[in-house]
C-alpha cells in the first residue's frame, strides 16, 4: 500500500509517497500553495508539477496510491480547503481519498507519529497548535506579524532593531547586536538602516534573518541579546502552557513538539520555556522531531486507513535520498 504525504507552504510544497514501512517511493519539491500568498492558478499549476514529477519518478506507486493527505497553508476556510481537495482530486487515481488539513497537522505528527499534543512552530512566524485524544483542537498565536508571532524569527529581529535603536539614542545599553546588524546592512549609523526595513511589503524578510546575530550574542554573553532570548522563550512557554491547559488539563504529560528555524538554536530557549511552564504547572516533554513535516503528513495519510506507525518507520524514511524527477 502507498500514500501520499503534501506539505504546503508559503514558499515550498513537497510530496512524498512512501508505503507503511516508512519507505519513500518518490518526493519532489515545487513552490509555494498557500492560496492567501498565492492565486488559484498558480496553485493549480504548482500541484500538477508536483503529482507529475511524482508518477515519472515511480509509476507503480502512483497508480497504487491508496490515499493523499495534504495538509497546507492557508486552508483554514471552507472554501480554501474545498478548492485544494478538488484540485488534488483531479491529479490522482480515481478512487484515491483526499484528505486536506492544515499544516500544522504535519509539524505534530513528525514529533508525536500520530498521537496527540502540541507543536510550537517558530520560524519566520509563529503558531502554537494541538490536538487531544478526542479529536479537540486549539491554537494560541500565529495572528500575522502586525499583531502577534511571538518567539518567532521576526520577533526577535524586531526586538534586536529595538535594543540597538535604543542604544543609539542612549535609552538603552550597549550591545554587541549594534556592530553586527550595521555590518549586516553594510551601513554605519542606525538610523542609514531606516529606509531598507520600512520598504513596502518586505519588514518580514528583511527582519527575521537578524534573529540569528541574537543567537550569536547571546552566545557571547550579551546581556541585551540574553534578555531578547528569555523573554521569547517566555512567550512561547506561556503560549504553550495556554494551550496545554484548554486541551489536555491534567492528563499526564503532554509531547510538545518544537519546529522551525528558531528552534535551531532550542538550547538557548528551553530553559526559559521550561521555566513557564514549571511556574504553571503544566507537565511537558519538549521534543526536536526526527522527521520533516511531509513525514509527518505521510504518517496522517496512513492513519486515514488505520495503518499504525511500526518501529523502524524513522529509519526507513530517508528524506532526500530518492532522485527527483524532471
Amino acid at each position: 500500500m502507498y500514500v501520499l504525504g503534501i506539505d504546503g507552504g508559503g514558499t515550498k510544497t513537497v510530496g512524498v509517497i512512501a508505503d507503511e514501512f516508512g519507505k519513500i517511493a518518490a518526493q519532489q519539491t515545487v513552490g509555494a500553495t498557500n492560496q492567501n500568498g498565492v492565486d488559484r492558478k498558480q496553485v493549480e499549476s504548482e500541484l500538477r508539477n508536483l503529482v507529475t514529477s511524482l508518477r515519472l519518478q515511480n509509476e507503480s506507486a502512483f497508480s497504487n496510491l491508496s490515499v493523499v493527505f495534504a495538509g497546507m497553508s492557508g486552508v483554514d476556510r471552507p472554501d480554501a480547503r474545498s478548492f485544494m481537495e478538488k484540485s488534488i482530486s483531479k491529479l490522482v487515481p480515481t478512487g484515491t481519498k483526499v484528505v486536506v488539513d492544515i499544516d500544522g497537522v504535519n509539524a505534530l505528527y513528525s514529533g508525536t507519529y500520530g498521537a496527540p499534543g502540541i507543536v510550537q512552530i517558530a520560524g519566520t512566524g509563529s503558531i502554537t497548535f494541538g490536538m487531544n485524544a478526542n479529536g479537540d483542537r486549539g491554537r494560541a498565536g500565529g495572528w500575522g506579524y502586525l499583531i502577534d508571532d511571538e518567539g518567532s524569527g521576526y520577533d526577535l529581529g524586531k526586538e534586536a532593531l529595538h535594543a540597538i535603536f535604543k542604544e543609539y539614542d542612549g535609552r538603552g545599553k550597549k550591545t554587541i547586536l549594534t556592530e553586527s546588524i550595521l555590518k549586516h546592512f553594510n551601513v554605519s549609523l542606525p538610523p542609514e538602516l531606516i529606509q531598507t526595513i520600512y520598504q513596502v511589503g518586505k519588514a518580514r524578510e528583511v527582519i527575521s534573518p537578524l534573529s540569528r546575530y541574537v543567537a550569536e550574542a547571546a552566545d557571547q554573553q550579551d546581556e541585551i541579546a540574553r534578555e531578547i532570548i528569555h523573554h521569547a522563550g517566555r512567550k512561547i512557554g506561556n503560549s504553550i502552557s495556554s494551550l496545554a491547559q484548554q486541551l489536555f488539563h491534567s492528563d499526564g504529560t503532554v509531547p510538545v513538539v518544537l519546529v522551525g528555524g528558531v528552534f535551531n538554536r532550542s538550547d538557548l530557549f528551553i530553559p526559559a520555556i521550561e521555566s513557564v511552564l514549571k511556574d504553571q504547572k503544566v507537565r511537558a516533554n519538549l521534543v526536536k522531531p526526527k522527521l520533516p513535516p511531509v513525514g509527518g503528513a505521510v504518517i496522517k495519510a496512513l492513519q486515514c486507513k488505520n495503518v499504525s506507525i511500526q518501529e523502524g518507520f524513522e529509519a526507513a524514511f530517508i528524506f532526500g535520498s530518492v532522485k527527483l524527477g524532471c
